[in-house]
């Protein structure tokens, strides 16, 4: 039987990286899925494994739109997002992609 130490337990419930979009939806980077939250307090939890998501596009300079699209055919559309915060999650992503061996 394997059990977790506490720093274990926290890295996993710890993003990588997280940011806000429009309307408080916060998305947020973890080293096998992406989590997108919205509604009030967080209420709306949805989550896609690396392996599901097909690309990050990012689309404007100032109010950002940040698009991640899915291998199942779904798309999550975040709006009016810094760029700097979209760059993160994207670059985040890609990162955790290669270090996973998930890309060809």
């Amino acid at each position: 039987m394997r059990t977790t130490s506490g720093t274990e337990e926290r890295l996993e419930g710890t993003p990588i990286t997280q940011a806000t979009g429009h309307n408080n939806t916060i998305v947020g980077v973890y080293q096998d899925r992406i989590e997108l939250k919205s509604g009030w307090q967080s209420q709306n939890v949805e989550s896609v494994g690396l392996r599901d998501v097909a690309v990050i596009h990012i689309k404007g300079l100032v109010n950002v739109t940040l698009t991640i699209e899915t291998n199942k055919g779904r798309v999550y559309t975040l709006n009016r997002m810094a760029l700097p915060d979209a760059r993160r999650i994207k670059n985040t992503f890609e990162q955790q992609k290669r270090r996973a061996g998930l890309y060809e």
